[in-house]
């Protein structure tokens, strides 16, 4: 190994901790986790961990997040470095969709701590690209594996945030680099993502313990099957447009419609 490829080595092992770099300093991709129990530290503290139980006769969860009202415009950022990639003023898009549909807002069940199994598959794409995070809003299980994609040719610091706390950042310098950050979806939570050098580049994680959540398409529509009978509270969320609760009753066998409007302004 020569002088250069150690120093990289050291300085992944100072920036990410205990990881494994290959010679040219980048983190080795890692094998995605097993699909085992997640507890949470909350619900660890309060002795409420998820549980998976055998779901008889569950019903579904279906319908729509709209906007009530006109959303706020986009916002101009202005670039810094690289504006002949990311463009001298590039828009961040701060509600999608389709008309008044909200597209990227997340949906869960906050008091159901036993049902269906997690998924087996935990392994998410956060894709930069021009600039941009994509998706711009994601859901994920805790323990799985954020593979961070870069599709741009130059370089991305890409910061991921719980609150003030840096999870974990990742240096990208050329397009079609990934690299797996397992430190960003240990915990339940939201992480906010942000680059260092593109203040463009911003988007939102949403990690969590059970299997009860889905994300909104272009249409607005989601779905949540495989829940146990009960009324529960459901939560809607959109960073733009801020969180609503709902109250839904969940029938054996049958799917409860519901229709979310989340005010344009917070």
């Amino acid at each position: 190994m020569n002088n250069g490829a150690r120093g990289a080595v050291a300085i992944c092992l100072t920036l990410f901790g205990l990881v494994a770099c290959d010679a040219d300093g980048q983190r080795a991709a890692q094998p995605s986790p097993p699909a085992a129990a997640v507890v949470s530290r909350d619900s660890a503290a309060t002795g409420d961990p998820y549980r998976v139980v055998t779901v008889a006769a569950g019903g579904r969860i279906t319908g729509r997040v709209t906007i009530d009202g006109r959303p706020r415009r986009d916002t101009v950022v202005a670039s810094t470095a690289d504006q002949s990639w990311c463009g001298a003023a590039p828009r961040v898009k701060l509600v999608e969709g389709s008309g008044d549909r909200v597209a990227g807002a997340v949906v869960w069940i906050q008091d159901l701590r036993a049902g269906k199994p997690l998924p087996l598959v935990r392994r998410y794409d956060l894709i930069i690209s021009r600039c941009a995070a994509q998706p711009m809003v994601l859901a994920a299980v805790a323990g799985g594996m954020l593979d961070v994609r870069n599709r741009d040719p130059i370089e991305h610091r890409t910061r991921f945030l719980s609150g003030a706390s840096t999870l974990d950042v990742v240096d990208e310098s050329d397009a079609g680099q990934v690299v797996p950050a397992a430190a960003v979806l240990a915990h339940p939570g939201l992480v906010e993502v942000r680059c260092d050098l593109h203040p463009a580049t911003h988007g939102w994680i949403r990690v969590f313990d059970h299997p009860y959540f889905a994300v909104t398409g272009r249409d607005g529509a989601f779905r949540i099957d495989s829940v146990p009978p009960g009324t529960y509270r459901l939560a809607v969320w959109q960073p733009a447009l801020g969180e609503r609760d709902v109250t839904v009753k969940v029938e054996a066998g049958r799917a409860a419609d519901v229709r979310v409007a989340l005010p344009a302004q917070h």
